[in-house]
């Protein structure tokens, strides 16, 4: 019998499982909250008196006035799902996900099950101006493993989009933001050569309603992007200690042949000021 292939393949997995995206994530994580600048105080009037006053509504529709700036800040998701193509069917999804304010970082990490059985992991992590996606099949096959600039951009427009899911990121100076009229602002986010600007739309209770950008790069094929109108809605607001938030979202890229809505969650709350 040949032992060869047996211990060649072992030794592979190991190698292939010493960069799960679980285990990746975790220790990001850890690394993150342990190396996170400090960012301290409450959130005041006085704080977001340059905010365009949509802006200002939503802090004080949503009881984010008198709370503390958090550091870091995780989403809870009580569920969530992806389509992987505009052709293909839901799967439904284990999705962590953390926030950090000082750095404009966010860490994700998503785990389903390929043909029901199969487990596919991925971590999505933008940091220090530089994206990354991580993907394995069955934990022992890397998938993906993508840091271009697209991907960059496109954790860059995601962490935009989620500038008042954690509104202590919308206060920091790499955030600005300009008034379009009562209902609607703009914002940027900016980290060294990367610039990513979006549209915020309110409600007339003050509740944020949706986020467009044209500054995300769509996949159309391998390794071949283009820009394509990209959308979030956010609605079903729920109360979690004392602060409202949006808790259904759904994430939306507009093509030509149709619109194309990938992503579906619900949130339960945040977990704010992580220090563990």
């Amino acid at each position: 019998m040949n032992t060869l292939l047996p211990l060649t393949f072992i030794a592979m997995a190991a190698m292939f499982a010493c960069t799960s995206p679980a285990k990746v994530f975790d220790d990001e994580v850890e690394e993150l909250i342990s190396t996170s600048q400090s960012v301290s105080g409450l959130i005041t009037e006085e704080r977001i008196a340059h905010l365009p006053e949509p802006v200002r509504q939503y802090f004080r529709a949503s009881g984010f006035l008198g709370q503390p700036i958090s550091t870091a800040t995780e989403v809870l998701w009580a569920e969530s799902k992806i389509k992987l193509g505009p052709d293909q069917d839901w799967r439904e999804l284990e999705t962590r996900q953390y926030n950090f304010t000082a750095s404009g970082s966010r860490l994700a990490y998503m785990n389903a099950r390929m043909a029901w059985v199969i487990p596919f992991e991925g971590r999505d992590r933008y940091h220090n101006g530089q994206g990354h996606m991580l993907g394995t099949l069955a934990r022992t096959i890397k998938v993906f493993d993508n840091h271009s600039r697209e991907v960059t951009l496109g954790g860059a427009v995601i962490l935009l989009a989620e500038a008042l899911l954690e509104p202590s990121i919308a206060l920091q100076e790499y955030m600005s933001w300009e008034a379009v009229d009562s209902l609607t602002a703009r914002g940027t986010f900016r980290d060294g050569d990367i610039e990513v600007t979006g549209t915020f739309f309110f409600n007339e209770e003050g509740e944020y309603i949706r986020f467009e950008s044209n500054d995300r790069p769509f996949e159309v094929s391998s390794g071949k992007y283009e820009m394509v109108p990209f959308s979030i809605n956010l609605k079903d607001y729920v109360e979690s200690d004392g602060i409202r938030i949006a808790g259904h979202v759904n994430a939306t890229w507009h093509l030509e042949k149709g619109d194309f809505t990938y992503w579906d969650g619900r949130i339960t709350g945040l977990r704010r000021g992580v220090t563990t």
